[in-house]
């Protein structure tokens, strides 16, 4: 059977749209004993999906002949130019072998790992944050359980200015140097001191004034403003915005910026992690286990089961599938729902979160959005942005470009959040604007309230000029471009696809400096309240063009000055469904999110992230939901920590 999004109406069903996304989320929900974020609960699939036909012609994934049952593993050496020793070779059942979220057919600066700058803040995602570092806390967001870590609490004072984090005892740097509060306060005052060169330099610029160490064990975060939600956002959700500790005594003296933080045979990178890198290239990043891990000596945890874990790339999604098939991969990047389910059909040791398709994916705290420059015309006229969300038939999109495995969705909030926050006043705004469906009268009354008529090539046209609407973005977004670019034709626009290579930066610089007209993306954050993803609409994210915004998820550089100030209210407040005044506010901000349409969400974004029980088991899942699953967020380390061989 398949699944319904309880939050979309799709056609005559009720109307419930959620959305995904990911930025930086609050508070965490009450503890729940099943995913709030998993469609399980869904009973029918809407019409739309039911009967319409998913691709023609399966994905090209050839047939793989499996992999013996244990070969041995060797690292490769050649183009290590500082190997502290000789790589010892581990069999394959004892070697977690990963996919990048996100490279390309070779690991970029593989002799560079300062995750602070932004040609490098991808070795912590792919493979940093499963190996070599650890975080203060992790969070569960399938229940909102805060999972202490190297941190074993904290606590605000009554104004929400000051954090008292309270840290583990025993924790230790792969160096044997104790880790303390001085490494906590090094490395968030320097990205404090160092804003906006260093990636998420910017929160700590505007909100920490600075951090006090009374004891090695206590750092006391002092804040510019009140912010009851600055912990949980920045160091404890275990996602990939988080901020992880440096040593002090390895980094005081570097000059951040150009620190490469690399050196193999003096032991760096050097972090609290289980792991530590032994040999990196272009084609591989391989980790070996440190026996003298303190989570082991102190009896916090046992050693994880993998004795080596390897980063390799692939160019493709079928070169991806090709080593799910081929068991030369236990997990890592995810797989296109068709290609997934090829692959499967070849494999029977693959899985992912859900057990059934179509929707095989847990929520990412994303969703897809297509993102208006505000500074250019006709984009800065809230009646055309109307227009092209009128223009949009999301669950096509869906069928189309996903086999239907991802919802419809009209507003920055993320299934996880959903239960706890919708029903009520924001669920009655969703409804009262009504945005998720195709209607060309719509699309006609807003291009004419814009001052457009059509020509006499039935296009949308002013001053003798179409509406020109590329649909552009990177390759991940490929299976969108092609219905959503025939979608907006069909109703006038003179819209062309545009996809560029995932190696492309051209996209990413003219998205952050305000240099492009229409792109596609993610918008990312609200996972555990409304604000997360409101807030990247605030007009301080939208510098002038050629100045980067802050955060690539916030570059429309809209401005609202009344929309300016609910978000400032909400951060200062505790974000509550039980707190009268911010929930107000986030009504009034979610309406005139609808009402101005400054970005126009199209599905949740739900990867088939594919676990490999070949070798390891202990995976997560719809059944086992002990983590979300997803390889880029910080907490996909306490899968390590989890995971066991089958052999």
């Amino acid at each position: 059977m398949t699944r319904r999004h309880p939050f979309t109406r799709l056609g005559l069903g009720l109307v419930m749209l959620a959305t995904a996304c990911t930025s930086a989320p609050q508070a965490p929900p009450p503890a729940a004993t099943a995913p709030p974020a998993a469609p399980a609960a869904a009973t029918t699939a809407p019409a739309a999906q039911a009967t319409t036909a998913g691709p023609t012609a399966a994905p090209a994934v050839k047939p793989t002949t499996a992999a013996a049952p244990a070969p041995t593993v060797a690292a490769t050496t050649a183009a290590q130019p500082a190997a502290a020793a000789p790589v010892k070779d581990v069999p394959r059942n004892r070697t977690l072998v990963v996919t990048p979220w996100g490279q390309g057919a070779e690991i970029a600066n593989p002799n560079n790992y300062n995750i602070y700058i932004s040609t490098t803040w991808n070795h912590q995602r792919e493979s940093g944050d499963k190996t070599v570092y650890e975080d203060l806390m992790y969070t569960n967001l399938n229940t909102g359980e805060i999972i202490p870590w190297q941190a074993e609490g904290f606590k605000y004072n009554d104004a929400f200015t000051t954090i008292t984090v309270k840290l583990r005892k025993g924790v230790t740097w792969s160096d044997g140097e104790p880790f303390t509060s001085k490494d906590v306060k090094f490395t968030l005052e320097m990205l404090r001191d160092n804003a906006p060169d260093l990636t998420y330099s910017t929160v700590y610029k505007e909100w920490l004034k600075g951090v006090d160490t009374p004891d090695e064990l206590t750092a006391v975060l002092n804040l510019t403003k009140p912010n009851p939600r600055f912990f949980e956002e920045n160091l404890a959700r275990g996602w990939e915005n988080h901020q992880v500790m440096m040593p002090e005594h390895i980094w005081r003296g570097q000059d951040p910026k150009t620190f490469t933080n690399f050196d193999l045979a003096k032991g760096w990178p050097v972090g609290t992690g289980a792991y530590k890198l032994v040999s990196s290239s272009p084609q591989q990043m391989v980790y070996d286990r440190r026996d003298d891990w303190w989570g082991a000596k102190t009896s916090f945890k046992p050693l994880p089961g993998p004795e080596r874990i390897i980063l390799i790339p692939a160019a493709s999604d079928e070169a991806t599938a090709q080593l799910y098939i081929g068991n030369k991969a236990d997990s890592g990047n995810p797989l296109q729902p068709a290609t997934f389910e090829a692959a499967t059909a070849r494999n029977k040791s693959l899985q992912s979160w859900h057990a059934q398709g179509p929707v095989w994916g847990a929520p990412d705290g994303c969703g897809y959005v297509f993102t208006f420059n505000h500074t250019r015309a006709p984009w800065n006229n809230a009646d055309v942005r109307i227009a092209v969300n009128y223009a949009i038939d999301r669950v096509q999109l869906s069928t189309l470009g996903y086999n239907s495995a991802n919802y419809p969705i009209v507003v920055p909030f993320s299934t996880y959040m959903k239960e706890r926050w919708l029903p009520g006043k924001l669920q009655e705004i969703i409804d009262k604007y009504d945005r998720n469906k195709r209607d060309l009268n719509l699309v006609a009354e807003h291009m004419q309230a814009a001052g457009y008529a059509k020509d006499a090539n039935d296009m949308w046209a002013k001053d003798g000029e179409t509406v020109k609407v590329p649909v552009r973005g990177p390759q991940f977004f490929g299976p969108l471009a092609p219905p959503l670019t025939e979608q907006l034709k069909s109703a006038g626009f003179d819209a062309t696809s545009v996809i560029e290579p995932d190696s492309s930066t051209a996209w990413n610089e003219d998205l952050t400096t305000g240099k492009s007209d229409t792109i596609f993306f993610v918008h990312c954050g609200s996972i555990s309240e409304p604000l997360n993803t409101l807030q990247d609409l605030h007009s301080k994210n939208g510098p002038p063009v050629g100045q980067k915004c802050p955060y690539i998820i916030a570059c429309t550089r809209y401005s609202n000055p009344e929309y300016d100030k609910l978000i400032d209210d909400m951060t200062a407040m505790v974000g509550s469904p039980d707190n009268p005044k911010y929930m107000d506010d986030a009504a009034k901000a979610l309406d005139i999110y609808l009402r101005d349409m400054p970005e126009i969400m199209l599905l949740e974004e739900l990867h088939a992230v594919v676990f490999n029980n070949t070798y390891w088991k202990g995976w997560p899942s719809e059944k086992d939901p002990y983590v979300a699953p997803y390889p880029p967020w910080e907490a996909w380390y306490l899968i390590i920590n989890k995971l066991q061989p089958t052999q």
